[in-house]
């Protein structure tokens, strides 16, 4: 209630730090010459002093310029001046691209759009070309171009960006979900599953999105726990006076659909599970609420629905209220076969050192909820509330059966047994994100923002099911293994995180607001975050495993209460099988609790026309207390120990811009970054996989990155760039996953291995191949990008400070791959209101390492794979619109390998193209 109150109050109090001026851009051409570009062509605001000329391809940009009515005056010798009347919109850009003849050309010649300034190509090609820091931005415009579906999809088009297919994280020049950080709004967003950092982009459609920026070079406004990329999602708000549209789509895969398919017993096909918790009181009670044998069905079509309202409504001439809502709900089913093999090293004869061999069968199911809604009041451009909400409910079932051998069992000729092992895990994430913001403009020079929000999460693993046999292949007969106190076991865990984020800055022009001269900014960030997590086995401890047999299409055979009652099998949990010890059913835990507040100035200044520099100094205090009670004991701590981070920073930040002409800009960035823990990273709490496990490292400390660049960009025109960049990283004291040596196979955690150097090299190109457009309302696009990310990464490891006995000298960085190319060919035809889009992109990156290598076993690498994706769509008119998707066309096998000269494989799957369409209704 508390909560509620503060938010409210901030609320009715706060002002903000809205966009209250908008932008007019351009292009005037030559009638006389065959629609020409006309350059030098005079443009003004008629009654003002205020104007441009156009360039080379007759482009123009009016910026800053207060909301409100205009004239245009459009002039140039010999040529009829024309005055055309154009509405500035505040935080909008309008375009006018006017024909200019000998004689005046008619208003039904003139061209003029308006659309959001954040959703606009041209407009955040400009902002970015006018910026003094090195940032990228993609907006809705440019995400309907290229049919771009999702926010992930989107950090594609970027240079340097990549993301492994089946995995929610995305890496920037290498560096993985640690060393990146997501905003929504300008504010912290926590991610919709604990185990990562940042959130799971693909949950933002492109519905919602008004524009995705990525920033790899930083600021002191913005967070230091970064050294890949900033990216912050910015949210639509409603334009039109009423909005209402619906999409649905369905999809196939070919290795999947309409197949026999295995679900977990427990959530319904919306993805919801109401019993989350245990019902265990009592060891000889056995009331578990799932059964332990899968449900078999055929795998459908997979199904989207999105449905979006907005409305405007005017309350006076200075005033009005909008509202948006987006509702959307998603299902997959992906099905893989493959192989997961744990291989150690190759024995001198030529022998492999391997603990297990398995063929695998993994089902997915992937269930998942969005909503979105956002009111915003607006006072006469000057004021702006805005209160923003998100929920993501996502719900995941996988089964994984796999079967082989291990050392002991299946491995001998003339043994025709073979080890089965069954792991069922579901696991449900419920994000709530709610954000307050409010801008104020005092006069001509001073501007007050202020945001608050409050974000929880509740991640919850119910009743993961884990079972473990041995065929006999010469009987035909299957029955209980029990090697491992895990090897039949049931599983609860619960985790709540909650967070209190709030901003606040004020700044100060020099000058009047929109001469650009340069501005000085004074700000807090604050961010205070609580996680509480627990989990607790059930394990079945089977009095004669030998001797018990099983139906594995009937597992609750075996598994029930009366087997209970007679001594088949007991149950004890990790504290121990004492049914009438209240300590046997505390389940382990660990409470993490961090808090972070930064203040900062940042000074920008014009020098002259051309230089532009910007200063900041950013001062963090960090405290991050994790406290646990598990049965793992680490070297140094006791299985019931606490841990406390404490640091403080003084953090400078530089970017300066040099303009050498109106179409080239050379930029130098320069910046001190630090990267903390994750609470996973530390908590010594073990996530157990079928040949696996990784638990935390409470002795890890936080990395220091100093991060360097030098970009120089060239703008041809408002939609085309070419840009060469190169940069450097040192990572001091980094973080990096790694295996350990233990009687468990592929045991890994996580250290500080010692510091990496990154250096680059970064290319990217633009360009419109084919770009006409006739009077009769036709116009089409053959647009090419791409860029290349070539990387030399080297890990020299600290062997002095740690625990653990690194393979060699040094490594490439975790994660870190040295090439990286994104590539897309879009094609778009447009006549009148009808319009056609097709997509081809392209992503590849090279071999990267997994695991950091140890006690003489190399590295685990991730092959190389290239990825091809087909999108098209078509709007029949400025209602109805289609659209299909062809993704994973080429079907790469997705492989881990063991670095040794053989390059032995331990694991392979593929996951199957697949085939969506879509259609959607604008009323």
């Amino acid at each position: 209630m508390k909560n509620i109150t503060l938010l409210l109050i901030l609320f009715a109090v706060s002002l903000s730090n809205a966009q209250t001026t908008g932008s007019v851009v351009g292009k005037l051409t030559d009638k006389e010459y065959n629609n020409e570009p006309l350059a030098f062509a005079n443009v003004l605001i008629k009654g003002t002093t205020k104007g441009t000329t156009s360039d080379f391809d007759g482009l123009y940009s009016l910026d800053n310029l207060e909301a409100g009515n205009y004239i245009l005056q459009f002039s140039f010798v010999g040529y009829e001046t024309q005055e055309i009347p154009v509405t500035i919109v505040a935080g909008k850009v309008t375009e006018v691209n006017v024909p200019m003849g000998a004689s005046a050309a008619s208003l039904d010649e003139v061209v003029i759009t308006t659309t959001t300034k954040r959703e606009s190509e041209t407009a955040l090609l400009l902002e970015q070309k006018k910026a003094v820091e090195i940032k990228t931005a993609i907006g809705a415009e440019e995400l309907s171009k290229k049919a771009v579906s999702d926010a992930a999809a989107a950090t594609l088009k970027v240079t340097g960006v990549n993301k492994r297919e089946g995995s929610s994280n995305i890496y920037v020049r290498g560096l993985g979900d640690r060393y990146n950080n997501t905003t929504f709004n300008g504010l912290p967003l926590p991610s919709n599953d604990p185990r990562n950092k940042n959130i799971d982009l693909s949950l933002f459609s492109s519905d919602i999105i008004e524009s995705v920026s990525i920033g790899k070079a930083f600021s002191s406004y913005m967070s230091s726990d970064v050294s890949g990329a900033s990216i912050d999602i910015v949210s639509k708000e409603t334009t039109q006076k009423t909005l209402f549209a619906v999409s649905l789509s369905t999809g196939v895969n070919t290795q999947t659909t309409f197949k026999d398919f295995k679900q977990i017993d427990g959530a319904n096909w919306f993805g919801i599970n109401t019993n989350t918790h245990h019902k265990i009181r009592h060891l000889s009670t056995y009331s578990f609420k799932n059964n332990f044998t899968p449900n078999s069905e055929t795998a459908a079509p997979t199904l989207g629905l999105s449905i979006n309202y907005g409305k405007k409504i005017t309350l006076s001439d200075e005033s009005n209220l909008s509202i948006f809502l987006v509702g959307s709900f998603d299902n997959k089913y992906t099905y893989q076969e493959g192989t997961s093999n744990a291989i150690v090293d190759v024995y001198d004869d030529g022998s492999l050192n391997v603990g297990s061999i398995f063929n695998t069968k993994t089902y997915n199911y992937n269930a998942s909820k969005m909503l979105m809604g956002n009111i915003v009041y607006k006072i006469n451009n000057n004021h702006k509330l805005s209160y923003n909400h998100l929920f993501v409910h996502s719900n995941s079932q996988k089964i994984e059966d796999f079967v082989g051998t291990t050392n002991d069992i299946g491995r001998d000729s003339d043994d025709n047994r073979l080890v089965n092992v069954l792991l069922q895990t579901e696991i449900q994430n419920k994000l709530f994100v709610n954000q307050i913001m409010s801008t104020h403009k005092f006069g001509e020079d001073l501007d007050l923002n202020t945001a608050l929000s409050y974000n929880a999460i509740y991640n919850d693993e119910p009743d993961r099911r884990k079972n473990t046999f041995i065929i006999n292949n010469d009987n035909n007969t299957t029955r209980i293994s029990q090697n491992a106190v895990r090897d039949n076991s049931r599983f609860y865990g619960n985790l709540f995180e909650n967070s209190i984020v709030g901003n606040l800055n004020i700044v100060k022009y020099l000058g009047e607001r929109y001469e650009n001269k340069g501005k000085i900014t004074l700000g807090y960030n604050g961010n205070v975050t609580d996680r509480k997590f627990d989990g607790i086995y059930f394990d079945h401890n089977f009095t004669n495993p030998r001797n018990t047999f099983v139906d594995i299409n009937n597992l609750d055979a075996t598994f029930n209460q009366t087997n209970l009652d007679n001594g088949i099998f007991g149950l004890e949990t990790s504290r121990g099988r004492n049914s009438n010890d209240a300590e046997t059913y505390l389940p382990q835990l660990y409470d993490a609790k961090k808090a972070t507040h930064a203040a900062y100035i940042d000074a920008v200044y014009k020098f002259t026309d051309k230089f532009t520099a910007n200063v900041g100094l950013r001062a963090e205090d960090i405290k991050m207390d994790v406290e646990w009670d598990t049965n793992i004991s680490f070297p140094g701590f006791s299985n019931n120990s606490k841990i406390a981070l404490d640091k403080q920073y003084m953090l400078p930040t530089l970017n300066l811009k040099y303009q050498v002409n109106e179409k080239t800009n050379l930029r130098v960035s320069g910046s001190i970054t630090y990267t903390y823990p994750q609470f996973k990273e530390i908590a010594p709490f073990t996530y157990e996989g079928i040949n696996y496990q990784e638990s935390g490292n409470p002795a890890l400390l936080p990395s220091d990155n100093l991060n360097g660049e030098l970009k120089f960009e060239f703008f041809p025109n408002k939609s085309e760039l070419i840009s060469i960049g190169v940069f450097g990283k040192l990572i001091q004291n980094s973080i990096n996953r790694l295996e350990r040596n233990s009687a468990v196979e592929r045991d890994f955690t996580f250290d500080n291995s010692g510091d990496a150097t990154v250096f680059g090299v970064e290319i990217e190109g633009k360009t419109n191949v084919i770009a006409t457009e006739s009077d009769n309302g036709k116009s089409q696009n053959l647009t090419l990008g791409g860029n290349v990310t070539l990387m030399k990464t080297k890990l020299k490891y600290n062997t002095a400070n740690t625990l653990f006995n690194y393979t060699g000298e040094s490594s490439q960085l975790e994660g870190a791959a040295p090439l990286t190319i994104n590539a897309d060919l879009s094609y778009r035809f447009n006549v009148n209101e009808k319009e056609t889009i097709s997509t081809l992109v392209f992503n590849y990156q090279s071999d990267r390492v997994y695991s950091i290598g140890t006690n003489f076993q190399e590295n685990i690498v991730e092959k190389g794979i290239p990825l091809l994706d087909f999108v098209f769509s078509h709007k029949f008119n400025k209602n109805l619109r289609i659209k299909f998707n062809a993704k994973n066309l080429l079907n790469p096998s997705f492989e881990r390998y063991r670095d040794i000269p053989e390059k032995l494989t331990m694991n392979s799957y593929k996951r199957g193209t697949s085939f969506s369409i879509g259609i959607g209704y604008n009323f």
